[in-house]
């Protein structure tokens, strides 16, 4: 590796672990990561077992595996910052595999660097268990670049290369769809690049490239799929209820047109459930369509009618592709965990567009435009992520402790009389930020009956981790309510979130 390799390498690694660095080492866990960590002690495969439900049983190995390793909720800090890396290992990867596919070193740098800040990034690095679903999609680009390297070399290296090709491809990609489905969907990203910037297939063999890989991406898939069938059947797990097909595609590609896509278009501003800055955010999505179609008209007219029938029927096909795990899916609950392969592919083409529309700009010109989109996208990242994701968390899980510090445990004598504590959950009017989006920016952990049993038995936990049956040392419950006629020594007062309310 060469110097100006290296520094692309530390830029690459340094961007997300800085962008996220506030939010991974503060204090605070997100609800599963609570309930994940105790099980992970306590009820060992009980966190596999619920992921397989879902048909992600190496998610959960993953996540058993890791959870086990960590003894408190500060500790989730190393989990995020190990997101982080992956993050940063992913644009490398990326990077790489774009210069590979024929991209310039420029347009190549500036996908990997604003990959690692878009929403959905920013969700896997504030999520203690969102680490795995970065190693799905770089999974997934490794599988893409073992097919299109066995499509390349076909039998002229040997059959027996070219069938441990195909095998390393299709173990990459099977690991992959175990761990997270959405993410799987990752190989598509690659392959936009290549179809963006090798021109030197007509249409009939860009058409049996495309239909090749696809081929294989949706094997695979129903492969996995045919393998959790087997698993369900021989009851080595229990299927959840919520693996379910859609049957009503209208209502569907309704709600992918209405959702999932303009959150991907709109890049760095947040969709939010109370619609503030919803002019922005439309504003925002139709600007970067509008650059999508400027780019397809560009390809047409520079490099003929052939050439803008690819460009434009891949970025047609491709995005919704990139989300064909959550519109077969009967659930219609749209986060942007589960876009990341779609914003990337709609990167690659933004990037590609931008490039074509500003050829004739001096390289001055370009390179400010450059650093200023990176330098919006970096800063919004580093708020999204530590102000509507860590500092509310954060302000729960502190409320859970103030409390817990406040129990009396006598540990010399275990039938002392229990101490009892209730806790008042949150509602939604307690968000401590102006913007909130379902169950990942601004929300709560705290707004459900198990959520805050959970905090309180790993802060207690966390207080007194040398104390064997801690559970059983004191009585706890909660509810939307104080009971009037009950005396508790201890009452967690969870609507006062809202004293922390900050419009961000």
């Amino acid at each position: 590796m060469g110097v100006r390799a290296l520094l692309v390498t530390l830029l690459l690694f340094l961007i997300p672990v800085l962008a996220y660095w506030s939010a991974t080492f503060h204090d605070y866990g997100l609800r599963d990561d609570y309930s994940n960590l105790r099980e992970a002690h306590e009820e060992i495969g009980k966190v596999v077992a619920f992921c397989a439900s879902h048909a992600r049983p190496i998610y959960g190995w993953l996540l058993q595996a890791t959870f086990g390793q960590t003894s408190s909720v500060q500790n989730l800090q190393w989990l995020r910052l190990g997101a982080s890396l992956l993050l940063g290992a992913l644009s490398l990867v990326s990077y790489r595999g774009l210069r590979s596919l024929g991209w310039s070193f420029n347009t190549s740098v500036c996908f990997a660097i604003l990959l690692a800040l878009v929403p959905s990034a920013q969700v896997i690095a504030g999520w203690a268990i969102g680490w795995p679903y970065a190693v799905a999609a770089l999974l997934a680009f490794g599988s893409f670049l073992a097919v299109d390297g066995a499509l390349s070399v076909g039998l002229s290296a040997g059959a027996g290369r070219a069938a441990g090709q195909w095998l390393v491809a299709l173990g990459l990609m099977l690991v992959s769809a175990l761990i997270y489905q959405p993410s799987s969907m990752f190989y598509l990203v690659p392959m936009a690049a290549a179809l963006i910037a090798q021109r030197r297939r007509n249409l009939a063999q860009t058409a049996r490239w495309a239909g090749l890989h696809l081929g294989f991406v949706f094997a695979t898939l129903g492969l996995a799929y045919c393998l959790m069938s087997v698993l369900y059947a021989a009851h080595v797990f229990v299927k959840s209820g919520r693996i379910a097909f859609e049957h009503h595609w209208g209502e569907k590609i309704a709600w992918f047109l209405a959702e999932p896509l303009p959150n991907a278009l709109s890049l760095f501003v947040l969709n939010d459930n109370n619609r503030r800055d919803h002019l922005l955010y439309l504003a925002c999505a139709a600007l970067v369509g509008l650059i999508l179609i400027a780019g397809a008209v560009i390809e047409w007219r520079r490099h003929g009618r052939s050439r803008g029938i690819i460009w434009l029927t891949a970025l047609l096909v491709l995005p919704t592709l990139a989300c064909a795990v959550s519109l077969i899916a009967s659930e219609r609950y749209a986060t942007y965990r589960t876009i990341l392969a779609l914003t990337a592919v709609l990167l690659c083409f933004l990037v590609a567009s931008v490039t074509a529309l500003t050829q004739r700009w001096t390289v001055t010109s370009r390179h400010m435009l450059a650093g200023l989109v990176i330098a919006v996208a970096y800063f919004t990242a580093q708020h999204h992520a530590y102000a509507l994701i860590a500092v509310p968390q954060g302000n729960e899980w502190q409320l859970i402790m103030a409390g817990a510090k406040q129990v009396r445990i006598d540990a010399a004598r275990p039938d002392a009389r229990h101490p009892r504590i209730f806790a008042i959950a949150s509602t939604p009017a307690d968000i401590s930020t102006a913007t909130i989006y379902h169950d990942e920016f601004g929300s709560l952990s705290s707004n459900s009956e198990w959520v805050p049993r959970e905090m309180f038995k790993r802060a207690m936990h966390d207080l007194h981790p040398a104390l064997a049956n801690l559970e059983s040392r004191y009585f706890f419950a909660t509810g939307p309510q104080l009971p009037a006629d009950q005396n508790f020594d201890v009452i967690v007062d969870l609507h006062r979130l809202r004293r922390f309310y900050s419009n961000n």
